[in-house]
């Protein structure tokens, strides 16, 4: 095909270094960012690692889809992508950052949970006192307690903030208690700490070990090493796609331990695996505006990313319904609850019904439309849009997940601003200084002259 006659001796094809200076600054941006959100908290530090804990979701589920799509490529020798490979790699290399990010929270969880109470003092005055926060369990019942503390009186009452006894902090549940004592084992907090960190030490080797391999292909012209990327590729996606799924149980669904679901794994994925090919079509738009990559990657690669960014619009809606249409249909309590918080009943109004009802259409209706032509997949303007469009939504969803746990109303002001929006940039400077550091394609690929020939008959 005329693709594969493409001369790419003048190509532009690294970044100039005064990128990786851009990089630093943004990352000295995001650092700054993350600070400020603890100060503007305002001593609420709850809601300042609530805060922390969406902007942390949402850098994790595009670094973790993106090593995944990488082995997925080099399992099934795709050649179509090899020409945009590179800044996958740079994507899912973040995870070293994600581990870094993600160990605050990993030693808070070690820490004994505590709660502030007004100890009343021999003159008549309340003297506040940090105590340790303890949940017990009925046995008799077969129901949760809430937590105990020496002053329970002391507490400020929950019954306004949240009308609904369902969805108090500690209300009381019917439940199994085979399943809550297995649940308490689970998320015992050493052994959580464990989990989650060996977990995001074994994503961010196996990125790191994809990332320098093909660097280092790039050095030398081995064209071994795509074959060896290849042979461990299977068992390494399986690996990756169980490690996924368990840190989303972990850091996200537990956060409240008496709900559960076995979708949620896959939400989360699919979640970030659009985030992932929205971001990769955006990086490609900007990187061509700039002048680079553009011999090698053309018209027919972004029309590839679009499709994949139309089917995994699908594919997030089908998870999530999939989800909530079991549990709707079921109507047990212990499960409805999750749902109640978030809105998704106009029985108990909690303000995150419109959020709802924007994600609905914001990330399914609206760009499952928009992207569903050959013409808005190939229009640079037009992919432009929905990907900057399917970004934006994906962090309401990362938000729809996390924030309903900390507040039975939305919040949405400085604290969730800048700790969401320093580790967004962070994340970004970060990725940056990782792809001006090596090639912005595997120049030394075997399937270069593949991907090159790569074209769309529909």
């Amino acid at each position: 095909m005329a693709h594969g006659h493409v001369d790419l001796s003048h190509e532009i094809t690294r970044l100039k270094p005064a990128n990786k200076t851009l990089g630093l600054g943004l990352m000295a941006v995001g650092v700054a960012g993350i600070i400020a959100a603890f100060f503007a908290s305002g001593g609420d530090h709850r809601r300042f690692w609530f805060a922390y804990l969406f902007g942390l979701a949402a850098a994790m589920a595009i670094s973790a889809a993106s090593l995944i799509f990488v082995m997925v490529n080099h399992l099934v020798r795709a050649g179509w992508i090899t020409n945009v490979r590179r800044i996958l790699e740079a994507m899912a290399l973040q995870l070293v950052l994600v581990l870094i990010l993600t160990l605050p929270l990993v030693v808070l969880g070690l820490m004994k949970p505590t709660v502030t109470v007004n100890v009343p003092q021999e003159d008549g005055s309340t003297k506040p006192e940090t105590q340790a926060l303890v949940y017990s369990w009925d046995r008799a019942s077969n129901t949760p307690l809430a937590p105990e503390v020496k002053n329970p009186s002391q507490l400020e009452s929950t019954t306004a903030k949240y009308p609904n006894e369902q969805v108090q902090p500690g209300a009381s549940r019917a439940f199994n208690e085979v399943i809550a004592e297995k649940t308490h084992s689970w998320l015992m907090p050493w052994f959580w700490a464990a989990r989650v960190t060996i977990m995001l030490i074994a994503m961010a080797a196996m990125a790191w070990w994809y990332y320098s391999q093909s660097v280092k292909q790039d050095l030398t012209g081995d064209i071994d090493i795509s074959a060896r990327l290849s042979e461990v590729a299977g068992p390494l996606v399986v690996a990756a796609g169980l490690i996924v799924t368990f840190l989303g149980f972990d850091l996200y669904m537990s956060l409240d331990p008496m709900w559960v679901s076995t979708m949620y794994g896959i939400y989360y994925f699919a979640s970030g695996t659009l985030a992932m090919w929205s971001f990769l079509a955006l990086a490609i738009l900007v990187l061509q505006n700039r002048g680079y990559l553009k011999q090698s990657v053309g018209v027919e690669h972004r029309h590839d990313i679009g499709k994949f960014q139309w089917a995994f619009i699908f594919f997030w809606t089908y998870a999530g319904f999939g989800q909530y249409m079991l549990q709707w249909y079921a109507n047990l309590p212990e499960e409805t609850f999750w749902y109640d918080k978030r809105g998704y009943t106009t029985a108990h109004a909690t303000g995150y019904s419109p959020i709802v009802l924007a994600l609905l259409f914001g990330r399914f209706v609206l760009p499952f439309l928009g992207l569903v032509s050959r013409h808005a997949k190939r229009n640079r303007f037009g992919q432009a849009f929905w990907s900057v469009w399917l970004l934006a939504f994906f962090f309401v969803d990362m938000y729809l997940l996390v924030i309903p746990e900390e507040s039975y109303s939305p919040l949405f002001a400085a604290p969730e601003i800048l700790a969401a929006g320093g580790i967004a940039v962070l994340w970004l400077g970060s990725f940056l200084r990782t792809l001006a550091s090596a090639e912005l394609r595997p120049i030394a690929d075997p399937r270069v002259h593949e991907s090159l020939a790569s074209a769309n008959l529909v």
